[in-house]
């Protein structure tokens, strides 16, 4: 059984083309090409390593390796690590919370302050 799997799987590699594919590119297109690809990675990563923390928020970065870190990053531009860090921003500004209450004054009346 395993002589003919062997046979078989000799038969399928010499029936195969040896090299794969070849692209029609010639050398200056494909030195363009990488330039290309290389100024875009580059571009997509300074691009994405940056974000912003607005006034009255802060931010704390979560990491894949090591999970949450312990910074409080503040307001400003910030630096992290693209695919592996990314931002959780909180807002952090106090809000105003209206309160009605109903009491009495000196002469027994009830007044609604609020």
């Amino acid at each position: 059984m395993s002589q003919q799997f062997k046979e078989a799987m000799n038969r399928l590699q010499q029936s195969m083309p040896k090299g794969g594919p070849r692209a029609p590119i010639g050398g200056a297109a494909a030195g363009a090409l990488g330039s290309l690809l290389t100024a875009g990675a580059l571009a997509y990563g300074a691009f994405h390593s940056v974000y912003s923390v607005d006034g009255g928020h802060r931010a704390v970065v979560f990491n894949r390796i090591v999970g949450m870190k312990n910074t409080v990053y503040g307001e400003g531009l910030n630096f992290n690590i693209p695919w592996f860090e990314w931002p959780v921003i909180y807002d952090i500004r106090t809000r105003p919370c209206n309160l009605q209450t109903l009491t009495g004054s000196k002469d027994l009346q009830m007044v609604e302050v609020g």
